[in-house]
């Protein structure tokens, strides 16, 4: 606890430990002055993110903008970010729509029509294709694990290649046997698997957040 020692370090592990606790008292119930301090900081909290946003954007745009005008090293990437940037900016907080009324308004949000249009001409299938490319890094690493020739590669590898015939022949759902085996498999071993990482990635944050709260870890001042 060597931050005792520093009156910086210590007024904002206060502060921070204050803030994180009264919005943790607040999901625990409903108390009218915890409630109104917790909804304050929320607020605090969304203006200093979007405002953090903002000085993101200018200091990304500024520096993508020097580098086309120097014609640095790789200046066709930063072209086709800007350019991307702009279109994702007009599509989403400039490009007017057409109200019920007749006139014309300003998308409220990012989940409008044109946005909606810009990650469907693009970012889908971007996506799709980086997916894509996840059936060859599977591919080698099953190469990898039958080289290795270790008892859980190879459980590994049965189970996936099983999971991937499984999935790709529906027919064998409606079988007596295969079928009831399957959905005992999904029903018990995968939601089990699936609730036990749940539950251990909900005890890590748990975790790392009591240590927050007590001034062990130190995001916020990057430590």
């Amino acid at each position: 606890m060597t931050f005792l020692r520093d009156p910086k370090r210590l007024i904002a592990t206060l502060v921070a430990g204050a803030a994180g606790l009264l919005v943790l008292i607040d999901f625990t119930g409903p108390l009218p002055v915890v409630s109104s301090l917790a909804q304050i900081i929320l607020d605090w909290t969304a203006l200093i993110a979007a405002l953090a946003l903002v000085i993101g954007l200018v200091n990304v745009t500024g520096n993508h903008i020097g580098r086309v005008v120097r014609r640095g090293a790789d200046w066709g990437y930063s072209l086709v970010l800007l350019a991307a940037m702009a279109a994702v900016i007009v599509a989403g907080t400039l490009y007017p729509l057409q109200n019920p009324d007749g006139g014309l308004t300003v998308p409220s949000s990012l989940i409008e029509q044109p946005v909606r249009i810009v990650f469907s001409a693009v970012y889908t299938p971007l996506a799709s294709s980086l997916l894509a490319l996840l059936t060859f890094f599977s591919l080698s690493a099953a190469l990898r694990a039958v080289r290795r020739r270790t008892t859980d590669a190879i459980v590994i590898l049965v189970v996936a290649l099983a999971v991937l015939v499984a999935t790709s022949l529906p027919q064998l759902e409606f079988a007596p046997i295969i079928g009831d085996g399957l959905r005992w498999l999904s029903d018990y071993v995968v939601l089990a698997g699936a609730r036990g990482l749940l539950i251990g990635a909900a005890i890590g944050a748990l975790v790392a957040g009591v240590r927050v709260l007590l001034g062990f870890d130190q995001p916020y001042l990057d430590r």
